[in-house]
């Protein structure tokens, strides 16, 4: 019996949340064996034939502030106090963080009516505003996908602000919110789905450090939902003996109605960028797959998210007058 361990230990989660055989029953993503390009199944080098001249980061964090409930005589339902923010890291001769936002949403559950902005007031302190939301979630943690939803169509407006023919812009997580013409590269750190056949995924473990999987293609299982990309995985570092095999991958994708020729020269330049970006454990307890830009916009989000302590008591103070009136 061999052990392996996640380098990124428990309090992130684990990198790879997949079983580590293909998923054989009918799901809502499939990936084809098509041949996406005229090369065989073996580690390829990335060799990109333009290099672009600056390069965008996108990201998020989110933060369930407070759960709670809205009541209207019999009727209840559940809320959740949350705030999220999203902004890029853009590379060319000087590194700036650009376009970052917060937003702040009180969400009511249950296809509650359109609840009230409430606005959060304090002495010496600017006032916090949770814009009023209804949602049909029925639970705490459907609410925090709720939540997560509206932050990703945010870093997507992000990265569209930032779109232009000589940036390469890297999202971090899948396209599913960005529409077929998007240019977007997305990264995805964490292994959801083993979406190669036992066969094929054996290539994983040949890759080395800055190699790429040949192209291949996932598609949604469901009828007219339009999702369709073009991906490779990408080794960013070896795992040590005691690791998982799959430690120090990531997946890059692109849109695949992009066409083959742009993705595979969009997905070079990814590669070799985000290989370039990897951070290194162990400064980063997420190493390698957190981008070193990453790591910098996430805590300048975190820190414009305000102190969560003083967060809560804002809102208890502010539920505890409405309660009073």
């Amino acid at each position: 019996m061999r052990i392996a361990l996640d380098p990124w230990g428990s309090d992130y989660g684990s990198q790879i949340n997949a079983p580590h055989e293909v998923d054989a029953e009918e799901t809502s993503v499939l990936a084809l064996e098509e041949r996406i390009e005229e090369r065989p199944w073996v580690p390829v080098d990335p060799q990109p034939a333009i290099f672009p001249e600056e390069t965008a980061v996108v990201d998020g964090v989110m933060r369930s502030d407070s759960p709670a409930m809205v009541i209207d005589g019999e009727r209840r339902a559940l809320a959740l106090f949350g705030s999220y923010a999203a902004g890029a890291v853009v590379i060319n001769a000087q590194v700036q963080v650009k376009h970052d936002q917060v937003v702040r949403l009180f969400i009511a559950g249950s296809n509650w009516p359109q609840p009230d902005d409430i606005t959060l007031t304090a002495e010496h302190s600017a006032p916090l505003c949770y814009h009023g939301m209804s949602s049909k979630a029925d639970t705490y943690d459907r609410l925090r996908e709720a939540l997560t939803a509206e932050m990703r169509q945010s870093e997507t407006q992000v990265a569209e602000m930032l779109s232009a023919p000589d940036t390469l812009i890297l999202a971090d997580g899948n396209l599913t919110f960005f529409s077929g013409s998007s240019s977007v590269v997305g990264v995805i750190k964490t292994i959801h789905k083993m979406y190669l056949s036992s066969k094929r995924a054996a290539i994983l473990e040949r890759l080395q450090p800055g190699q790429r999987t040949p192209l291949f293609r996932i598609v949604s299982g469901r009828k007219n939902d339009g999702y369709s990309v073009l991906t490779c995985y990408l080794r960013l570092a070896r795992p040590q003996l005691i690791e998982l095999p799959f430690a120090g991958l990531v997946r890059l994708e692109v849109r695949a109605s992009l066409g083959e020729e742009k993705a595979v020269m969009l997905l070079d330049q990814a590669a070799m960028k985000v290989f370039e970006l990897a951070s290194r454990a162990p400064k980063d307890p997420r190493a390698p797959q957190n981008l070193i830009p990453i790591g910098g916009l996430e805590r300048q989000l975190r820190h414009k998210l305000g102190d969560p302590q003083l967060v809560l008591r804002r809102i208890k103070n502010r539920v505890r007058a409405m309660v009073e009136q």
